[in-house]
């Protein structure tokens, strides 16, 4: 039997990020898949193109856990999140691959 920890890291960020995020991030081998979709958010950003909602975009990183915590930081600042009002990201716990 095979195992295989993964993690998620996702979020929600600002419109026309996503493309920069997958050109930079799916060459790393401990990324296992990244992707990118459009959204609206209504209390994330001051500029709403659509009354009360605001165009974002929904980030996906599947990634082995045991890079899970430089990826997300690279992430971090990578987004300049330090510094910019630019979204938001999260990390969920390990998910669990196994095959027989």
């Amino acid at each position: 039997m095979t195992k295989s920890n993964y993690v998620e890291i996702g979020g929600l960020i600002k419109k026309g990020l996503g493309h920069n995020i997958l050109e930079k991030f799916s060459k790393k081998k401990s990324v296992k898949t990244v992707g990118f979709a459009n959204g609206r958010t209504n209390d994330l950003f001051s500029i709403k193109e659509f009354g009360d909602a605001g165009e974002s975009e929904i980030l996906t990183l599947i990634v082995a856990e045991k890079e899970s915590e430089k990826i997300f930081e690279e992430l971090f600042f990578f987004l300049e999140l330090n510094k910019k009002n630019q979204g938001i990201i999260y990390k969920l716990d390990p998910m669990t691959k196994s095959t027989f």
